[in-house]
């Protein structure tokens, strides 16, 4: 039956910078399978790993942040993210966009999982960070192309507007399922 082995891993022959496009770079890679001899050049996008942050208040409220997003020329509502700095954990990571984006501060901070957000064309990872008893301690210290509203929305109601797809930044579904799932444990 055709597609019933293990697929083989590519042999990367070479790899140079495309475009360096100031947060991340496209790298032209050239690969070779090991057993057909085909081989094609492959565009890897480079970048730093990622954060998204799940943080809930003393009153069991999520913070949310609505923001301008330039890719789909529209509004999008999300938990606060973010790329982390060279050498930077995610947890620390976590807690200073949650304070840049919103100024919010909490504590019990808590890796809750990571995913690859697009292994077909990044070679990133997105650690999903829950951090609880968050309490606004200071004003939002965007960047220059960030601007923000911060939304606490009642935990109880986070479901049903997921299911409404009032969500729909592919990286927040994945940090609010394992937030959920994190609950159930």
């Amino acid at each position: 039956m055709a597609g019933s082995e293990n697929p083989h891993r590519w042999e990367k022959k070479a790899s140079e910078v495309h475009a360096d496009c100031r947060i991340f770079e496209v790298h032209k890679s050239r690969f070779r399978h090991p057993v057909r001899q085909s081989e094609g050049d492959f565009f890897v996008i480079n970048a730093q790993d990622w954060i998204t942050v799940v943080a809930t208040t003393a009153q069991n409220e999520l913070i949310t942040v609505r923001q301008f997003r330039f890719g789909i020329e529209d509004f999008s509502l999300e938990v606060p993210a973010g790329v982390m700095e060279p050498g930077e954990v995610p947890i620390k990571s976590a807690e200073r966009e949650l304070l840049e984006e919103t100024g919010f501060r909490g504590d019990s901070a808590l890796l809750l999982g990571w995913t690859y957000p697009n292994p077909a064309l990044q070679n990133n990872r997105c650690h999903v960070i829950g951090i609880q008893n968050a309490r606004q301690v200071a004003s939002p210290d965007w960047d220059p192309h960030e601007e923000m509203q911060t939304r606490l929305l009642p935990m109880g109601k986070v479901p049903r507007m997921l299911r409404a797809g009032e969500f729909s930044h592919a990286l927040s579904l994945c940090a609010l399922h394992y937030y959920f799932l994190n609950q159930s444990l």
